[in-house]
């Protein structure tokens, strides 16, 4: 459970880090449209990934089956939801006039990638034990030739 929590926590310091760089870019280039734009892109992306990955905290001493599981629905679903919105945003963006449809979309591409990048980086310090059996050599009989 708490290598999974260094994982939100990774994440979230991730994609935190990105909707502000996104916030700073889209609202300097496109004003408040911009601003509000990145800002409804990176909650969604945000909100998602943090309720997906705290899912993951709260199963992580599953079995390994269910964990299977549990990982494989999450992101699925964090997937197909993010995957949704930007699909409505494309497609009904143009009758919102309030929002870009461009800043939502980079600044939610921005957020996963983030989220992801730190993600991996803080898992590839987490430091895993593997117990293997200590070495025993094979019994040898005075028979051999």
């Amino acid at each position: 459970m708490v290598r999974a929590r260094k994982l939100l926590i990774g994440g979230l310091i991730g994609g935190s880090a990105a909707t502000l760089i996104c916030l700073v870019v889209f609202g300097l280039l496109s004003g408040p449209s911009g601003l509000l734009s990145a800002a409804v892109g990176g909650g969604i992306v945000l909100a998602f990934y943090a309720v997906g990955q705290y899912v993951m905290v709260r199963t992580a001493d599953a079995g390994a089956r269910t964990l299977m599981i549990v990982s494989m629905t999450s992101y699925f679903a964090r997937f197909c939801v993010v995957g949704l919105f930007l699909l409505l945003v494309a497609r009904k963006g143009a009758g919102w006039a309030a929002l870009t449809p461009q800043a939502v979309t980079a600044t939610a591409v921005a957020v996963v990638v983030g989220w992801l990048a730190v993600e991996i980086f803080v898992f590839s310090r987490l430091r895993i034990g593997a117990y293997d059996r200590e070495y025993v050599a094979p019994a040898v009989s005075g028979d051999q030739p």
